[in-house]
């Protein structure tokens, strides 16, 4: 529903109410995120909310940022980047609260890539057309994303969405479903890092998918028709757990010890 991939309610709730192992419990995850995105993105792209183009390029630097991710899971105590990680994801809620009114789309904005792209929102009844802007500071930032995937299993979409809404000028219903596009590919690079470690456990991981093959379906369907601002509040609703839940777990409160 909000392009965040899933992980980051699987990850909490396997290694805190299950006890999993949280190194296995990001590698679950990671596989989820795959199968969540293969999913709900199906529904995006029949809706045509999902930027392509943009996904592609911006999908370059957030792979990067994947696999360095996931090697300091396997290698590295990841503690001070998960404290990082959280007080990014505080910047991120501030600056989606305190944005300005949405910009008006200006005609004839210049569009050299090509990423223009227009979805016709049920919400609103009416075509929302748009054209995203600062594309290297996007691709930039997006490093953090695939850091984020890597790091925590949880896809980069807490970073890609409001990245992509906050800085690209794209709108929210379509920064969700071009970051639901974007986790599976960005997750499948950690999932085979983990793999290649020993660290995915076929007996955790096949439960968990087959729930969030349920999930995905359902939230790509209330996406697509629930109004932009509920939807960003749910975002920052669940952006503020997440920051919070990384925090408390770095300090060894309420997880397991990352080992």
């Amino acid at each position: 529903m909000c392009g965040l991939g899933g992980g980051i309610f699987i990850v909490p709730v396997l290694s805190v109410l299950l006890g999993v192992d949280l190194k296995s419990a990001i590698a679950a995850s990671a596989i989820c995120v795959v199968v969540n995105s293969l999913s709900g993105t199906g529904v995006y792209l029949r809706a045509c909310m999902v930027n392509i183009k943009l996904g592609l390029y911006l999908q370059i630097t957030t792979t990067m940022g994947a696999i360095v991710g996931g090697l300091l899971v396997v290698y590295a105590p990841v503690n001070a980047l998960k404290i990082v990680f959280a007080l990014v994801l505080y910047l991120m809620i501030a600056a989606m609260v305190r944005k300005p009114p949405p910009r008006a789309p200006i005609v004839g904005a210049p569009d050299g890539l090509g990423l223009r792209c227009a979805y016709d929102d049920p919400a609103l009844a009416s075509e929302v057309s748009y054209t995203p802007d600062r594309i290297g500071l996007g691709m930039g930032l997006s490093s953090f994303a695939g850091l984020a995937s890597g790091l925590l299993g949880i896809g980069g979409g807490p970073v890609q969405v409001p990245l992509m809404n906050t800085v690209m000028g794209v709108p929210l219903k379509a920064a969700a479903a071009t970051s639901t596009f974007m986790v599976g590919v960005t997750a499948s690079v950690s999932a085979l890092i983990y793999y290649s470690s020993g660290l995915v456990d076929a007996a955790l991981t096949v439960p968990a998918v087959l729930g969030i093959l349920v999930g995905s379906q359902t939230g790509s369907r209330i996406g697509r028709n629930i109004a932009a601002a509920s939807l960003q509040r749910v975002l920052v609703i669940v952006l503020a757990i997440l920051a919070t839940a990384i925090l408390l777990e770095a300090f060894g409160i309420g997880f397991a010890s990352p080992g």
